[in-house]
């Protein structure tokens, strides 16, 4: 809980750190020339669209779930308390945004001898006249020593889903889950048009979320759905949800399959999904063989998601770093959201104790309580199959924090192709009037229609010319 409340002052404490430190942003805004894309500019000025609608923005109304899914879980949830579901649902997802994978044994070890040493060095000057005395002090220190382990140390278990834990994650997690993947699939739609998935391969799948995600962009598309989880009632519970709640009815969706174990072969998938799944794994060693397994299944995508938490964030980072070192041909990929790179993640060097995260709004599920917009930060990774090509995508810098907009200018924080964080100050005078709409339009994770570039490399192209 102590990462969620850490979280919730991120936001304030930024905005609070760019009102108060605007003189180092300006030092720092001198060494760059903002460029705003042509093509984007042409668009403008032939009011093609508004600066507000220019192609870098991602936001979108708070996400609804669909009405069939609504549907399908209101009559799967007729005989059971629905008010003490939602409760238990609420309680599970306060729990699961608190979570941390297990630590490495070296780490616990470590650990150990840390904590030892010191209560140790307490008693120095501790004279010991006897074997019952010594035995007496060896006992009091251990029991000191795993005291302190079980504080310091989380007790990571494997979460186990029965059906009506199943049922609680439905209700609660469902709308959450389902908004973050339209927003990261949406982008992927937007911004590669020509990608028409075949076949999909969720691990983790849960109540199908990636599924039904999946097919509010490509439903006409994809003819094969293959979803792994390890919980046979969550396997149930989502082939349910496609029979529109009902065992018995036929399923909305053909070619959806349901297993509980990866498969051994390495069958190809146009577009892989791991949501919310990686940190249920017991160690970093399988997270990595997990993950090299899913890409090699990966064709075109692969998509990763986890909690915008610190812990959630090191795993995303740790499964970017992975991927991004592989060499092997055939095998190699680059990172096609959120960073505009494939350099070490900036905010993960730097360890600032901020994870890079995003946020989407959405409506609860009208079953049990009353629907109400809520917000949903999440860390995720979407890989793409083969080398980055210059001609691929724009290398539009991403804003990684909320906009600070004041009365004659605007703050934007911004992960740049370069793989550096910065802090640009817009100002219709200096960048001219609609780059500066442009800026004042984006919010955060949205993509800004511009290149940074420094004062020497604008010297040496000068010079080539």
């Amino acid at each position: 809980m102590i990462l969620n409340k850490g979280l919730r002052g991120t936001c304030a404490q930024c905005l609070r750190n760019w009102s108060t430190s605007s003189v180092v942003f300006l030092e720092k805004q001198s060494k760059y020339a903002v460029t705003p894309d042509e093509n984007v500019l042409k668009d403008l000025r032939d009011e093609v669209y508004k600066p507000r609608k220019h192609p870098g923005v991602m936001k979108e109304s708070a996400t609804v779930m669909p009405e069939g899914f609504v549907k399908a879980a209101l009559n799967t949830v007729a005989d059971y308390p629905v008010k003490a579901l939602v409760e238990s649902g609420n309680t599970l997802s306060r729990h699961l945004k608190g979570r941390v994978p297990p630590m490495e044994r070296t780490q616990i070890l470590r650990k150990y001898e840390q904590v030892r040493d010191k209560v140790l060095r307490q008693h120095l000057d501790r004279e010991i006249t006897s074997q019952e005395e010594e035995r007496r002090f060896r006992q009091m220190s251990k029991d000191k020593i795993d005291n302190i382990m079980r504080e310091k140390i989380y007790n990571w278990k494997p979460m186990r889903y029965d059906v009506y834990s199943s049922l609680a994650y439905l209700l609660v997690r469902a709308p959450a889950e389902y908004a973050v993947l339209r927003r990261i699939l949406g982008e992927i739609a937007r911004r590669d048009p020509e990608f028409t998935p075949r076949s999909l391969f969720d691990f983790g799948s849960g109540v199908g979320t990636v599924t039904w995600a999946a097919n509010f962009y490509w439903k006409n598309q994809i003819y094969e759905y293959f979803n792994v989880d390890c919980s046979s009632d969550m396997n149930d519970l989502a082939q349910v949800l496609l029979q529109g709640g009902r065992g018995n009815a036929p399923s909305s969706l053909k070619g959806a399959f349901f297993r509980q174990f990866l498969p051994a072969s390495n069958v190809g998938y146009d577009l892989v999904a791991s949501a919310y799944s990686m940190m249920e794994l017991p160690s970093m060693e399988t997270r990595l063989d997990t993950i090299l397994n899913l890409w090699n299944k990966t064709q075109k995508y692969l998509v990763v998601v986890e909690q915008g938490t610190n812990a959630g964030f090191k795993v995303i980072n740790e499964i970017r770093d992975f991927i991004l070192q592989i060499d092997k041909e055939g095998s190699v990929g680059h990172v096609f959201a959120p960073c505009p790179h494939d350099q070490s993640c900036p905010r993960y060097v730097r360890d600032d104790g901020t994870p890079c995260n995003f946020e989407v709004r959405y409506w609860t599920m009208p079953v049990g309580q009353k629907s109400e917009c809520r917000t949903e930060r999440y860390c995720y990774v979407v890989l793409r199959k083969g080398k980055r090509e210059d001609s691929d995508q724009p290398k539009w810098p991403r804003l990684v924090r909320p906009t600070l907009v004041k009365s004659k200018h605007t703050l934007c924080r911004i992960c740049s192709c370069k793989g550096q964080l910065e802090d640009v100050i817009f100002t219709k005078k200096k960048h001219g009037k609609l780059t500066y709409h442009c800026a004042r339009a984006s919010r955060w994770g949205d993509l800004l229609p511009i290149t940074l570039e420094t004062n020497e490399e604008i010297n040496n192209k000068d010079t080539e010319d």
